[in-house]
Protein backbone atom coordinates (compact mmCIF):
# COMPACT_ATOMS: atom_id res chain seq x y z
CA UNK A 1 0.00 0.00 0.00
CA UNK A 2 1.31 3.43 -0.93
CA UNK A 3 2.23 5.67 1.99
CA UNK A 4 1.53 9.35 1.33
CA UNK A 5 3.97 12.26 1.59
CA UNK A 6 6.00 10.92 4.53
CA UNK A 7 9.60 11.57 5.53
CA UNK A 8 11.08 9.52 8.34
CA UNK A 9 13.46 11.56 10.46
CA UNK A 10 16.45 10.01 12.14
CA UNK A 11 15.69 11.80 15.41
CA UNK A 12 13.51 9.43 17.51
CA UNK A 13 12.10 8.07 14.24
CA UNK A 14 9.63 10.98 14.12
CA UNK A 15 7.55 11.34 10.98
CA UNK A 16 7.06 14.69 9.28
CA UNK A 17 4.14 15.24 6.96
CA UNK A 18 5.66 17.63 4.47
CA UNK A 19 2.49 18.64 2.68
CA UNK A 20 0.73 19.64 5.89
CA UNK A 21 3.36 22.13 7.06
CA UNK A 22 5.65 24.80 5.68
CA UNK A 23 9.21 23.53 5.93
CA UNK A 24 12.24 25.70 5.23
CA UNK A 25 13.39 24.34 1.88
CA UNK A 26 16.95 25.42 2.64
CA UNK A 27 17.05 23.42 5.86
CA UNK A 28 17.93 19.76 5.75
CA UNK A 29 14.88 18.06 7.30
CA UNK A 30 17.04 15.17 8.46
CA UNK A 31 19.50 17.42 10.34
CA UNK A 32 17.32 18.17 13.36
CA UNK A 33 18.16 18.14 17.04
CA UNK A 34 14.75 19.01 18.51
CA UNK A 35 11.27 18.13 17.38
CA UNK A 36 9.04 20.70 15.74
CA UNK A 37 5.80 20.07 17.61
CA UNK A 38 3.68 21.74 14.96
CA UNK A 39 4.93 19.32 12.33
CA UNK A 40 5.12 16.16 14.39
CA UNK A 41 1.56 16.54 15.73
CA UNK A 42 0.24 16.77 12.19
CA UNK A 43 2.32 13.76 11.22
CA UNK A 44 1.16 11.78 14.26
CA UNK A 45 -2.48 12.52 13.49
CA UNK A 46 -2.02 11.42 9.91
CA UNK A 47 -0.28 8.20 10.90
CA UNK A 48 -2.86 7.37 13.57
CA UNK A 49 -5.66 8.29 11.17
CA UNK A 50 -4.61 5.80 8.50
CA UNK A 51 -3.64 3.02 10.90
CA UNK A 52 -7.13 1.48 10.89
CA UNK A 53 -8.74 3.42 8.05
CA UNK A 54 -10.80 1.56 5.46
CA UNK A 55 -8.76 1.02 2.33
CA UNK A 56 -5.48 0.69 4.24
CA UNK A 57 -3.70 -2.44 5.42
CA UNK A 58 -5.83 -4.79 7.54
CA UNK A 59 -8.88 -2.61 6.97
CA UNK A 60 -8.71 -2.97 3.21
CA UNK A 61 -11.25 -5.78 3.54
CA UNK A 62 -11.86 -6.23 7.27
CA UNK A 63 -15.53 -5.27 6.98
CA UNK A 64 -15.96 -8.81 5.63
CA UNK A 65 -15.10 -10.09 9.13
CA UNK A 66 -18.23 -8.41 10.48
CA UNK A 67 -20.38 -9.23 7.44
CA UNK A 68 -20.93 -5.68 6.30
CA UNK A 69 -19.12 -6.49 3.07
CA UNK A 70 -17.87 -9.60 1.27
CA UNK A 71 -14.41 -9.97 -0.19
CA UNK A 72 -12.79 -12.69 -2.26
CA UNK A 73 -9.57 -11.87 -0.41
CA UNK A 74 -11.03 -12.63 3.03
CA UNK A 75 -13.66 -15.19 2.11
CA UNK A 76 -14.29 -17.63 4.97
CA UNK A 77 -12.14 -15.64 7.44
CA UNK A 78 -8.95 -16.30 5.50
CA UNK A 79 -6.54 -13.95 7.29
CA UNK A 80 -3.40 -16.00 8.01
CA UNK A 81 -0.11 -15.04 9.67
CA UNK A 82 1.67 -14.23 6.42
CA UNK A 83 -1.19 -12.09 5.10
CA UNK A 84 0.56 -8.82 4.31
CA UNK A 85 -2.16 -6.54 5.65
CA UNK A 86 -1.70 -7.92 9.18
CA UNK A 87 1.98 -7.02 9.11
CA UNK A 88 1.27 -3.64 7.54
CA UNK A 89 -1.16 -2.63 10.29
CA UNK A 90 1.21 -3.87 13.02
CA UNK A 91 4.16 -2.05 11.47
CA UNK A 92 2.16 1.14 10.95
CA UNK A 93 1.22 1.18 14.62
CA UNK A 94 4.65 0.56 16.08
CA UNK A 95 6.95 2.19 13.54
CA UNK A 96 4.96 5.36 12.93
CA UNK A 97 1.82 6.02 14.98
CA UNK A 98 3.10 5.09 18.44
CA UNK A 99 6.61 6.46 17.87
CA UNK A 100 5.29 9.84 16.83
CA UNK A 101 2.99 9.99 19.86
CA UNK A 102 5.79 8.89 22.20
CA UNK A 103 8.07 11.60 20.84
CA UNK A 104 5.44 14.30 21.43
CA UNK A 105 4.69 13.03 24.93
CA UNK A 106 8.36 12.86 25.90
CA UNK A 107 9.21 16.37 24.77
CA UNK A 108 5.83 17.80 25.80
CA UNK A 109 6.25 16.54 29.35
CA UNK A 110 9.85 17.78 29.52
CA UNK A 111 9.05 21.27 28.25
CA UNK A 112 5.63 21.72 29.85
CA UNK A 113 3.77 21.68 26.51
CA UNK A 114 1.08 19.59 28.09
CA UNK A 115 -1.70 20.18 25.56
CA UNK A 116 0.43 18.52 22.89
CA UNK A 117 1.31 15.73 25.30
CA UNK A 118 -2.36 15.21 26.19
CA UNK A 119 -3.44 14.96 22.56
CA UNK A 120 -0.66 12.46 21.86
CA UNK A 121 -1.70 10.38 24.86
CA UNK A 122 -5.27 10.14 23.54
CA UNK A 123 -4.09 9.23 20.04
CA UNK A 124 -1.71 6.60 21.41
CA UNK A 125 -4.45 5.12 23.62
CA UNK A 126 -6.71 4.86 20.58
CA UNK A 127 -4.05 2.91 18.69
CA UNK A 128 -3.14 0.63 21.57
CA UNK A 129 -6.77 -0.14 22.34
CA UNK A 130 -7.41 -1.28 18.77
CA UNK A 131 -4.19 -3.30 18.77
CA UNK A 132 -5.17 -5.07 21.99
CA UNK A 133 -8.67 -5.72 20.69
CA UNK A 134 -7.23 -7.27 17.53
CA UNK A 135 -4.27 -9.21 18.96
CA UNK A 136 -4.70 -9.49 22.73
CA UNK A 137 -1.28 -9.54 24.42
CA UNK A 138 1.07 -7.18 22.57
CA UNK A 139 4.29 -5.24 23.29
CA UNK A 140 3.53 -2.19 25.43
CA UNK A 141 5.88 -1.50 28.36
CA UNK A 142 8.97 -2.32 26.28
CA UNK A 143 7.68 -0.92 22.97
CA UNK A 144 9.70 2.00 21.61
CA UNK A 145 12.04 1.76 24.62
CA UNK A 146 15.25 0.85 22.83
CA UNK A 147 14.54 -2.88 23.13
CA UNK A 148 14.78 -4.67 19.80
CA UNK A 149 12.69 -7.66 20.86
CA UNK A 150 10.08 -6.32 23.29
CA UNK A 151 8.01 -8.76 25.32
CA UNK A 152 4.23 -8.88 25.18
CA UNK A 153 2.24 -7.45 28.08
CA UNK A 154 -1.04 -8.95 29.21
CA UNK A 155 -4.03 -7.36 27.53
CA UNK A 156 -5.72 -6.49 30.85
CA UNK A 157 -2.55 -4.76 32.06
CA UNK A 158 -2.49 -2.65 28.92
CA UNK A 159 -6.14 -1.68 29.36
CA UNK A 160 -5.41 -0.53 32.91
CA UNK A 161 -2.42 1.45 31.67
CA UNK A 162 -4.50 3.08 28.93
CA UNK A 163 -7.15 4.25 31.39
CA UNK A 164 -4.38 5.73 33.56
CA UNK A 165 -2.91 7.41 30.46
CA UNK A 166 -6.28 8.90 29.50
CA UNK A 167 -6.59 10.27 33.04
CA UNK A 168 -3.12 11.78 32.66
CA UNK A 169 -4.22 13.39 29.40
CA UNK A 170 -7.21 14.90 31.19
CA UNK A 171 -4.80 16.33 33.76
CA UNK A 172 -2.79 17.77 30.88
CA UNK A 173 -5.86 19.44 29.42
CA UNK A 174 -6.83 20.87 32.84
CA UNK A 175 -3.37 22.36 33.48
CA UNK A 176 -3.90 26.12 33.74
CA UNK A 177 -0.18 26.72 33.32
CA UNK A 178 -0.55 25.41 29.79
CA UNK A 179 -2.12 28.72 28.84
CA UNK A 180 1.38 30.15 28.70
CA UNK A 181 2.76 27.26 26.67
CA UNK A 182 2.72 26.24 23.03
CA UNK A 183 -0.80 25.54 21.79
CA UNK A 184 -1.84 23.62 18.69
CA UNK A 185 -3.91 25.32 16.03
CA UNK A 186 -4.39 24.46 12.37
CA UNK A 187 -1.72 21.76 12.74
CA UNK A 188 -4.29 19.80 14.78
CA UNK A 189 -6.16 18.16 11.90
CA UNK A 190 -8.99 16.96 14.11
CA UNK A 191 -10.06 19.91 16.29
CA UNK A 192 -7.82 22.86 15.49
CA UNK A 193 -6.47 22.89 19.04
CA UNK A 194 -9.88 23.00 20.74
CA UNK A 195 -9.04 21.53 24.16
CA UNK A 196 -12.69 21.18 25.20
CA UNK A 197 -13.30 18.82 22.30
CA UNK A 198 -10.21 16.80 23.18
CA UNK A 199 -11.58 16.44 26.72
CA UNK A 200 -14.78 15.02 25.25
CA UNK A 201 -12.75 12.61 23.12
CA UNK A 202 -10.79 11.49 26.18
CA UNK A 203 -14.02 10.83 28.08
CA UNK A 204 -15.57 8.99 25.14
CA UNK A 205 -12.50 6.81 24.63
CA UNK A 206 -12.48 5.96 28.34
CA UNK A 207 -16.18 5.07 28.15
CA UNK A 208 -15.39 2.75 25.25
CA UNK A 209 -12.63 1.04 27.26
CA UNK A 210 -14.98 0.56 30.23
CA UNK A 211 -17.83 -0.78 28.09
CA UNK A 212 -15.42 -3.12 26.34
CA UNK A 213 -14.23 -4.54 29.66
CA UNK A 214 -17.58 -4.60 31.50
CA UNK A 215 -17.82 -8.42 31.58
CA UNK A 216 -14.50 -8.61 33.43
CA UNK A 217 -14.67 -5.33 35.31
CA UNK A 218 -12.81 -6.77 38.29
CA UNK A 219 -9.76 -6.85 36.02
CA UNK A 220 -9.88 -3.05 35.73
CA UNK A 221 -8.76 -0.97 38.69
CA UNK A 222 -11.63 1.26 39.85
CA UNK A 223 -13.96 0.24 37.01
CA UNK A 224 -17.13 1.23 38.88
CA UNK A 225 -15.63 4.47 40.20
CA UNK A 226 -14.42 5.47 36.74
CA UNK A 227 -17.80 4.73 35.14
CA UNK A 228 -19.77 6.55 37.85
CA UNK A 229 -17.63 9.66 37.48
CA UNK A 230 -17.86 9.59 33.69
CA UNK A 231 -21.63 9.26 33.64
CA UNK A 232 -22.01 12.01 36.24
CA UNK A 233 -19.87 14.37 34.19
CA UNK A 234 -21.72 13.39 30.99
CA UNK A 235 -19.24 15.20 28.76
CA UNK A 236 -18.88 13.08 25.64
CA UNK A 237 -18.53 13.92 21.96
CA UNK A 238 -21.80 14.90 20.28
CA UNK A 239 -23.05 15.55 16.75
CA UNK A 240 -20.34 17.19 14.66
CA UNK A 241 -17.59 16.41 17.18
CA UNK A 242 -16.55 12.99 15.88
CA UNK A 243 -12.89 11.98 15.92
CA UNK A 244 -12.36 11.28 12.23
CA UNK A 245 -9.60 11.81 9.71
CA UNK A 246 -10.47 14.37 7.00
CA UNK A 247 -10.07 13.83 3.26
CA UNK A 248 -10.53 15.98 0.18
CA UNK A 249 -10.84 15.55 -3.57
CA UNK A 250 -7.25 16.70 -4.17
CA UNK A 251 -5.01 14.38 -6.13
CA UNK A 252 -2.04 16.72 -6.45
CA UNK A 253 0.50 17.59 -5.19
CA UNK A 254 -0.47 14.65 -2.96
CA UNK A 255 -3.45 12.33 -3.07
CA UNK A 256 -5.76 13.37 -0.22
CA UNK A 257 -8.71 11.23 -1.31
CA UNK A 258 -10.36 8.57 0.83
CA UNK A 259 -8.39 5.39 0.14
CA UNK A 260 -11.53 3.28 0.07
CA UNK A 261 -12.76 5.45 -2.79
CA UNK A 262 -9.45 5.17 -4.61
CA UNK A 263 -9.58 1.38 -4.35
CA UNK A 264 -13.20 0.89 -5.40
CA UNK A 265 -13.84 3.77 -7.83
CA UNK A 266 -10.43 4.59 -9.26
CA UNK A 267 -8.75 1.18 -8.98
CA UNK A 268 -8.39 -1.38 -11.69
CA UNK A 269 -10.47 -4.02 -9.92
CA UNK A 270 -13.24 -3.75 -7.34
CA UNK A 271 -12.78 -5.98 -4.30
CA UNK A 272 -15.54 -4.84 -1.92
CA UNK A 273 -18.99 -6.35 -2.36
CA UNK A 274 -21.85 -5.39 -0.06
CA UNK A 275 -22.75 -8.36 2.12
CA UNK A 276 -26.19 -9.79 1.28
CA UNK A 277 -26.54 -10.39 5.05
CA UNK A 278 -26.07 -6.68 5.71
CA UNK A 279 -28.30 -5.79 2.76
CA UNK A 280 -31.14 -8.01 3.98
CA UNK A 281 -30.91 -6.47 7.44
CA UNK A 282 -31.26 -2.96 6.00
CA UNK A 283 -33.83 -3.96 3.41
CA UNK A 284 -36.06 -5.71 5.94
CA UNK A 285 -35.97 -9.05 4.11
CA UNK A 286 -35.19 -12.57 5.30
CA UNK A 287 -34.15 -14.82 2.43
CA UNK A 288 -31.06 -15.78 4.43
CA UNK A 289 -31.51 -13.89 7.72
CA UNK A 290 -34.60 -15.77 8.88
CA UNK A 291 -34.60 -14.00 12.26
CA UNK A 292 -33.81 -10.52 10.91
CA UNK A 293 -34.73 -8.30 13.89
CA UNK A 294 -35.84 -5.56 11.48
CA UNK A 295 -37.88 -7.67 9.09
CA UNK A 296 -40.37 -5.50 7.25
CA UNK A 297 -38.47 -2.25 7.93
CA UNK A 298 -36.56 -0.55 5.11
CA UNK A 299 -33.62 1.51 6.35
CA UNK A 300 -33.38 5.07 4.92
CA UNK A 301 -29.56 4.87 4.95
CA UNK A 302 -29.49 2.39 2.05
CA UNK A 303 -28.95 4.90 -0.83
CA UNK A 304 -26.14 6.56 1.13
CA UNK A 305 -24.42 3.31 2.08
CA UNK A 306 -24.25 1.68 -1.35
CA UNK A 307 -24.90 2.39 -5.01
CA UNK A 308 -26.50 0.03 -7.54
CA UNK A 309 -24.80 0.15 -10.94
CA UNK A 310 -27.69 -1.89 -12.38
CA UNK A 311 -31.46 -1.51 -12.60
CA UNK A 312 -33.89 -4.15 -11.40
CA UNK A 313 -34.32 -5.43 -14.95
CA UNK A 314 -30.93 -4.95 -16.60
CA UNK A 315 -28.55 -7.81 -17.36
CA UNK A 316 -25.59 -8.51 -15.10
CA UNK A 317 -22.13 -8.69 -16.61
CA UNK A 318 -21.94 -12.40 -15.77
CA UNK A 319 -23.87 -14.98 -13.82
CA UNK A 320 -24.60 -13.68 -10.37
CA UNK A 321 -24.10 -15.19 -6.93
CA UNK A 322 -26.73 -13.09 -5.12
CA UNK A 323 -29.20 -10.69 -6.69
CA UNK A 324 -32.31 -8.88 -5.51
CA UNK A 325 -33.52 -6.54 -8.23
CA UNK A 326 -30.83 -3.89 -8.74
CA UNK A 327 -28.70 -5.23 -5.89
CA UNK A 328 -25.92 -7.55 -7.12
CA UNK A 329 -23.28 -9.12 -4.89
CA UNK A 330 -21.54 -12.32 -3.82
CA UNK A 331 -22.20 -14.46 -0.74
CA UNK A 332 -19.73 -15.15 2.06
CA UNK A 333 -18.46 -18.73 1.81
CA UNK A 334 -20.29 -19.36 -1.45
CA UNK A 335 -19.56 -22.56 -3.35
CA UNK A 336 -21.71 -21.56 -6.32
CA UNK A 337 -18.79 -21.08 -8.70
CA UNK A 338 -19.94 -17.57 -9.62
CA UNK A 339 -18.01 -15.52 -7.06
CA UNK A 340 -14.92 -15.34 -9.27
CA UNK A 341 -16.82 -13.93 -12.23
CA UNK A 342 -16.30 -10.23 -12.87
CA UNK A 343 -19.15 -7.85 -12.14
CA UNK A 344 -17.10 -4.65 -12.29
CA UNK A 345 -19.70 -2.57 -14.13
CA UNK A 346 -22.88 -4.11 -12.69
CA UNK A 347 -22.19 -5.02 -9.03
CA UNK A 348 -23.43 -2.89 -6.14
CA UNK A 349 -20.60 -0.71 -4.78
CA UNK A 350 -19.94 1.26 -1.59
CA UNK A 351 -21.64 4.63 -1.75
CA UNK A 352 -21.30 8.26 -0.81
CA UNK A 353 -21.35 7.93 2.97
CA UNK A 354 -18.47 5.57 3.65
CA UNK A 355 -16.01 6.68 0.94
CA UNK A 356 -17.39 9.77 -0.83
CA UNK A 357 -18.72 7.77 -3.78
CA UNK A 358 -22.16 8.07 -5.38
CA UNK A 359 -25.53 8.57 -3.73
CA UNK A 360 -27.97 6.05 -5.21
CA UNK A 361 -30.46 8.19 -7.10
CA UNK A 362 -31.53 5.29 -9.30
CA UNK A 363 -29.43 6.40 -12.26
CA UNK A 364 -27.72 2.98 -12.37
CA UNK A 365 -24.58 4.11 -14.18
CA UNK A 366 -21.24 2.36 -14.01
CA UNK A 367 -18.96 4.25 -11.63
CA UNK A 368 -15.48 5.50 -12.41
CA UNK A 369 -12.70 7.59 -10.87
CA UNK A 370 -14.73 10.78 -11.32
CA UNK A 371 -18.06 9.52 -9.96
CA UNK A 372 -17.71 11.08 -6.51
CA UNK A 373 -15.74 13.52 -4.38
CA UNK A 374 -13.70 10.89 -2.48
CA UNK A 375 -13.80 13.27 0.51
CA UNK A 376 -15.61 11.17 3.14
CA UNK A 377 -13.64 11.08 6.42
CA UNK A 378 -12.22 7.94 8.02
CA UNK A 379 -14.22 7.15 11.16
CA UNK A 380 -12.23 6.66 14.38
CA UNK A 381 -14.43 7.52 17.39
CA UNK A 382 -17.99 8.46 16.59
CA UNK A 383 -20.61 10.46 18.50
CA UNK A 384 -23.39 8.07 17.51
CA UNK A 385 -21.61 5.28 19.42
CA UNK A 386 -22.10 7.05 22.76
CA UNK A 387 -25.88 6.49 23.18
CA UNK A 388 -25.50 2.91 21.94
CA UNK A 389 -22.84 2.31 24.61
CA UNK A 390 -25.10 3.85 27.24
CA UNK A 391 -27.99 1.66 26.11
CA UNK A 392 -25.77 -1.42 26.42
CA UNK A 393 -24.71 -0.45 29.94
CA UNK A 394 -28.34 0.09 30.97
CA UNK A 395 -29.48 -3.25 29.53
CA UNK A 396 -26.52 -4.97 31.20
CA UNK A 397 -27.53 -3.52 34.56
CA UNK A 398 -24.37 -1.45 34.96
CA UNK A 399 -26.26 1.84 35.24
CA UNK A 400 -29.81 3.14 35.29
CA UNK A 401 -31.66 4.96 32.56
CA UNK A 402 -33.92 4.52 29.55
CA UNK A 403 -32.23 2.16 27.09
CA UNK A 404 -34.92 2.69 24.46
CA UNK A 405 -34.39 6.45 24.58
CA UNK A 406 -30.64 5.93 24.14
CA UNK A 407 -31.34 3.57 21.22
CA UNK A 408 -33.38 6.29 19.56
CA UNK A 409 -30.62 8.85 20.18
CA UNK A 410 -28.07 6.52 18.60
CA UNK A 411 -30.18 5.91 15.51
CA UNK A 412 -30.94 9.61 15.04
CA UNK A 413 -27.27 10.53 15.58
CA UNK A 414 -26.28 7.97 12.94
CA UNK A 415 -28.83 9.33 10.46
CA UNK A 416 -27.58 12.86 11.11
CA UNK A 417 -23.99 11.81 10.55
CA UNK A 418 -24.88 9.99 7.34
CA UNK A 419 -26.66 13.02 5.86
CA UNK A 420 -24.14 15.61 7.10
CA UNK A 421 -21.17 13.60 5.83
CA UNK A 422 -22.84 12.90 2.48
CA UNK A 423 -23.82 16.53 1.94
CA UNK A 424 -20.25 17.59 2.71
CA UNK A 425 -19.15 15.22 -0.07
CA UNK A 426 -21.80 16.52 -2.47
CA UNK A 427 -24.11 19.41 -1.63
CA UNK A 428 -26.73 18.05 -4.03
CA UNK A 429 -27.25 14.94 -1.89
CA UNK A 430 -30.84 14.89 -0.60
CA UNK A 431 -31.55 14.75 3.11
CA UNK A 432 -33.73 12.10 4.70
CA UNK A 433 -37.26 13.42 5.12
CA UNK A 434 -38.25 14.09 8.75
CA UNK A 435 -41.38 11.99 8.35
CA UNK A 436 -39.32 9.09 6.99
CA UNK A 437 -36.98 9.34 9.98
CA UNK A 438 -39.89 9.27 12.42
CA UNK A 439 -41.52 6.33 10.65
CA UNK A 440 -38.25 4.38 10.70
CA UNK A 441 -37.40 5.13 14.33
CA UNK A 442 -40.92 4.31 15.49
CA UNK A 443 -40.80 0.98 13.64
CA UNK A 444 -37.50 0.02 15.32
CA UNK A 445 -38.85 1.08 18.73
CA UNK A 446 -41.91 -1.11 18.19
CA UNK A 447 -39.62 -4.08 17.52
CA UNK A 448 -37.72 -3.18 20.70
CA UNK A 449 -40.89 -3.04 22.79
CA UNK A 450 -41.92 -6.49 21.56
CA UNK A 451 -38.52 -8.08 22.18
CA UNK A 452 -37.25 -10.15 25.09
CA UNK A 453 -34.38 -8.84 27.23
CA UNK A 454 -31.90 -10.62 24.95
CA UNK A 455 -33.80 -9.35 21.93
CA UNK A 456 -33.52 -5.77 23.18
CA UNK A 457 -29.74 -6.12 23.41
CA UNK A 458 -29.71 -7.63 19.92
CA UNK A 459 -31.65 -4.65 18.53
CA UNK A 460 -29.33 -2.12 20.18
CA UNK A 461 -26.14 -3.84 19.04
CA UNK A 462 -27.44 -4.54 15.54
CA UNK A 463 -28.38 -0.89 15.10
CA UNK A 464 -24.89 0.06 16.31
CA UNK A 465 -23.44 -2.36 13.74
CA UNK A 466 -25.51 -0.72 11.01
CA UNK A 467 -24.35 2.73 12.12
CA UNK A 468 -20.73 1.53 12.07
CA UNK A 469 -20.81 0.58 8.40
CA UNK A 470 -17.21 0.68 7.15
CA UNK A 471 -15.93 1.08 10.73
CA UNK A 472 -15.46 -2.65 11.33
CA UNK A 473 -12.98 -2.94 14.22
CA UNK A 474 -15.50 -1.52 16.70
CA UNK A 475 -18.14 -3.89 15.35
CA UNK A 476 -15.69 -6.81 15.62
CA UNK A 477 -15.26 -6.09 19.33
CA UNK A 478 -19.01 -5.60 19.84
CA UNK A 479 -19.75 -8.98 18.24
CA UNK A 480 -17.26 -10.83 20.44
CA UNK A 481 -18.42 -9.02 23.58
CA UNK A 482 -22.19 -9.32 23.13
CA UNK A 483 -22.78 -11.96 20.46
CA UNK A 484 -24.66 -9.43 18.31
CA UNK A 485 -25.40 -8.94 15.55
CA UNK A 486 -25.96 -12.58 14.65
CA UNK A 487 -23.56 -13.50 11.86
CA UNK A 488 -24.21 -15.32 8.60
CA UNK A 489 -23.33 -19.01 8.48
CA UNK A 490 -25.88 -20.49 6.08
CA UNK A 491 -29.08 -22.36 6.81
CA UNK A 492 -29.48 -25.73 8.54
CA UNK A 493 -28.43 -27.45 5.29
CA UNK A 494 -25.39 -25.19 4.80
CA UNK A 495 -27.14 -23.44 1.93
CA UNK A 496 -27.53 -19.82 0.91
CA UNK A 497 -30.42 -18.24 -0.98
CA UNK A 498 -30.74 -15.64 -3.72
CA UNK A 499 -34.16 -14.05 -4.43
CA UNK A 500 -33.18 -13.83 -8.11
CA UNK A 501 -31.88 -16.63 -10.31
CA UNK A 502 -28.11 -16.90 -10.71
CA UNK A 503 -28.29 -15.83 -14.33
CA UNK A 504 -27.16 -12.88 -16.39
CA UNK A 505 -30.79 -11.93 -16.92
CA UNK A 506 -32.75 -10.37 -14.04
CA UNK A 507 -35.13 -13.21 -13.16
CA UNK A 508 -37.05 -13.13 -9.85
CA UNK A 509 -36.73 -16.77 -8.76
CA UNK A 510 -35.68 -17.91 -5.29
CA UNK A 511 -32.53 -19.98 -5.76
CA UNK A 512 -30.45 -21.98 -3.28
CA UNK A 513 -26.79 -23.01 -3.53
CA UNK A 514 -24.13 -24.69 -1.44
CA UNK A 515 -21.68 -23.03 0.88
CA UNK A 516 -18.22 -24.21 1.84
CA UNK A 517 -17.71 -25.39 5.41
CA UNK A 518 -17.58 -22.02 7.17
CA UNK A 519 -14.82 -21.82 9.73
CA UNK A 520 -15.34 -21.01 13.40
CA UNK A 521 -15.46 -17.29 14.01
CA UNK A 522 -11.94 -15.89 14.59
CA UNK A 523 -11.90 -14.09 17.93
CA UNK A 524 -8.39 -12.73 17.53
CA UNK A 525 -5.79 -12.13 14.81
CA UNK A 526 -2.67 -14.16 14.15
CA UNK A 527 0.53 -12.32 14.97
CA UNK A 528 2.14 -11.16 11.69
CA UNK A 529 4.74 -13.57 10.34
CA UNK A 530 7.28 -10.79 9.89
CA UNK A 531 7.08 -9.87 13.57
CA UNK A 532 7.44 -13.51 14.61
CA UNK A 533 10.58 -13.78 12.49
CA UNK A 534 12.11 -10.68 14.11
CA UNK A 535 10.95 -11.12 17.70
CA UNK A 536 11.39 -14.45 19.52
CA UNK A 537 9.01 -13.21 22.23
CA UNK A 538 6.10 -13.40 19.81
CA UNK A 539 4.78 -16.67 18.44
CA UNK A 540 1.65 -18.18 16.93
CA UNK A 541 2.55 -21.59 18.29
CA UNK A 542 -0.53 -22.90 20.08
CA UNK A 543 -2.53 -19.80 19.13
CA UNK A 544 -6.03 -20.89 18.16
CA UNK A 545 -7.77 -17.86 16.74
CA UNK A 546 -11.26 -19.26 17.34
CA UNK A 547 -10.50 -19.34 21.08
CA UNK A 548 -11.13 -16.40 23.42
CA UNK A 549 -7.72 -14.75 23.75
CA UNK A 550 -8.41 -11.11 24.69
CA UNK A 551 -9.04 -10.76 28.42
CA UNK A 552 -12.47 -9.16 27.99
CA UNK A 553 -13.69 -11.81 25.53
CA UNK A 554 -15.66 -14.08 27.86
CA UNK A 555 -19.05 -14.09 26.10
Amino acid sequence: MKRKFIQILSTVAAVITVSACNLDINKDPYAVTTLDFAQVLTAAEYEVGINFAEGYYLNSNFSAYVHQTVSREIDNYSLVANYSTLGNTWSQAYRYSIKNCDAIISQGDAEGNVIYAGIARILRAHVYMNMVDLWGDIPYSEANAGIETPKCDKSEDIYNALIADINKALENFADTEAENKLKPGANDLFYGGDVEKWIKVANTLKLKLLVQSRLVKNSITGWNTELTALLAENNFIGDGEDLQFPHSSAKTPVDERNQGYVDEYAGGQKTVFISPWFYECLNGTSYNWKTNPFKGIKDPRIPYYFYNQSTATSDAANQTDYRDGAFISIMFGSNSGFTSMTQESTMTVVGIYPVGGKYDDGSAKAVNADSGSASAPDKMLQAYSVPFMLAELILAGETTGDAKAELEKGIRASLTHVVTTSKACSAATPAIDDAAITTFVDAVKAKYDAASDAGKMEIVMTQKWIANFYNPIESYSDIRRTGYPILFKGDENNMAWSPYAQTIEATPTLTSYNLVSILKYPRIMYYPQGEITLNPNITNEGRIVSDKNVFWDVH
